[in-house]
């Protein structure tokens, strides 16, 4: 061979390389060699007649798009094989675009392989230019994803610690997040019920400076009043009835680290005395002590009650409410966060998944459909509370949106809407459109709903916007 013929040898072995590669899984050899063939100018083609032949090659080559045949040995009268290759190889490579190549005899089959997570199905008999056309189309969107999880890890803006999202409203916290983590200034957190603040307070201690300090979290709605103070501030000894010791309070423990005050709407006013005393002066003093302890401890609350009104009725202190809210972060319900929704949806069957030990499931087109429509009043505590009940519960190889408990119009099958509810949802949707069509502008919005300013924000903060 001629140093020409090698370099010409080496450019075309080069040229080949470059080309997409394609996994072409059928029983019928001249199928598979007519498809190698006529594919193998713009593709790169490997087959396979069997299950087990075509997950090697799959493994090995790391084949992105698969024409896969149901009807497989040693059953290729019915798609036991061809269902069981599609799942092992979406296990697999989650990416992976599998294409059923199906006749109008499998049509069945090859729809169950959809909602199981095929790509799409292609009919027989085989239109080789369609086909070659539909097989670009599905490199182009392989591209794309690969491109759009490349930007995405190098990214800083998908996530902070265990906190998934990429939706704007999440930048924004994000981007608080960041900002707040250089400094030692108090943060209030609020959000509706389940919206993940005790993850954003998580995330605010783990990037500050003192995230090698103890974060201690206690929720002031959980535990009485009278238990609260010694918890919060400590006891000495013979304090009280039953203190027969002395036990420091969550504020001392915090010393060097954040506090977290979960539900700070609920502390009670002779508390929220103490608690302004320590964000001023930063001392504590125990439950029946004469002394005073100074603490270097940083303060995050949060609460999903309107502090504001709070205030104006008199049930929260001004001076601890300015204290607290030196900065505020307000965490968006999951209903406005788009496709968040998703993203976390299928986080959490992965972590559940390992953590049950069970096989990864997908979400089948249904359930999709269902999560992306359903409102989500109880938030990311709700949806995790769904997806652990559906990995356990799922029968099949995809979790459906009977699984997840949600019916064709996606409302939870065991709730039915009140009026109160529906009424909510209606003022809700005109708020955020007001508030959409005057660019967030809060007189204008309030101006076009005959509302004072006030009124906007209290609206708003109750409907979590």
């Amino acid at each position: 061979m001629t140093i020409k013929d090698q370099e010409a040898a080496t450019a075309s072995e080069g040229q080949e390389r470059l080309l997409p590669k394609i996994l072409v899984v059928d029983d019928d050899a001249q199928i598979r060699k007519q498809l190698q063939w006529s594919l193998s100018d713009e593709f790169r083609v490997y087959s396979a007649g069997d299950r087990v032949t075509a997950l090697d090659i799959f493994a090995k080559e790391k084949t992105p798009v698969v024409l896969l045949d149901l009807g497989l040995p040693p059953h290729p009268r019915d798609a036991t094989e061809g269902l069981q290759a599609l799942e092992e190889m979406l296990s697999a490579d989650h990416l992976a675009k599998v294409i059923i190549v199906s006749g109008n005899s499998e049509r069945k089959n090859a729809l169950a392989a959809v909602d199981q997570g095929a790509y799409d199905i292609f009919p027989k008999p085989v239109d080789l230019d369609e086909l070659k056309v539909v097989l670009h189309r599905v490199c182009r969107r392989l591209a794309l994803e690969k491109e759009n999880i490349e930007e995405r890890s190098l990214s800083a803006d998908v996530s902070f610690g265990d906190i998934v999202g990429t939706s704007p409203a999440m930048q924004e916290v994000y981007a608080a997040i960041r900002k707040v983590s250089s400094t030692d200034i108090p943060v209030l957190i609020t959000g509706e019920s389940g919206t993940g603040k005790e993850l954003v307070a998580t995330a605010i201690h783990n990037a500050s400076k003192r995230k090698d300090g103890p974060f201690v979290a206690i929720n002031c709605g959980a535990i009485p009043g009278p238990l609260l103070e010694s918890e919060l501030f400590g006891h000495e000894k013979g304090a009280f009835t039953g203190a027969s010791a002395q036990r420091r309070g969550r504020l001392e423990y915090a010393d060097g680290g954040t506090l977290f005050l979960d539900e700070i709407g609920d502390l009670a006013q002779d508390l929220q005395v103490k608690l302004l005393r320590f964000l001023q002066e930063k001392v504590v003093e125990r439950v029946g002590g004469r002394h005073t302890i100074p603490v270097d401890g940083r303060v995050i609350a949060a609460t999903n009650r309107n502090l504001e009104d709070a205030v104006q009725k008199d049930a929260f202190r001004e001076d601890l409410y300015f204290r607290l809210a030196v900065v505020k972060i307000a965490l968006p319900p999951l209903r406005d966060r788009g496709d968040d929704v998703l993203l976390l949806a299928e986080h959490m069957a992965a972590l559940f998944s390992k953590e049950l030990k069970t096989q990864n499931k997908k979400f089948s087109k249904g359930a999709v459909d269902a999560i992306r429509k359903y409102d989500w009043p109880g938030n990311i505590r709700e949806l995790q509370n769904r997806v652990k009940r559906a990995i356990v519960l799922a029968t099949g190889h995809s979790i459906k949106a009977e699984d997840l408990e949600l019916d064709a119009s996606h409302a939870p099958l065991s709730m039915s809407s009140s009026l109160k509810d529906a009424r909510e949802a209606a003022e809700r949707e005109i708020l955020a459109e007001a508030l959409r069509k005057n660019s967030g502008n809060i007189s204008k919005t309030a101006k076009a709903l005959g509302v004072s300013r006030p009124t906007l924000y209290d609206l708003m903060t109750r409907h979590g916007l």
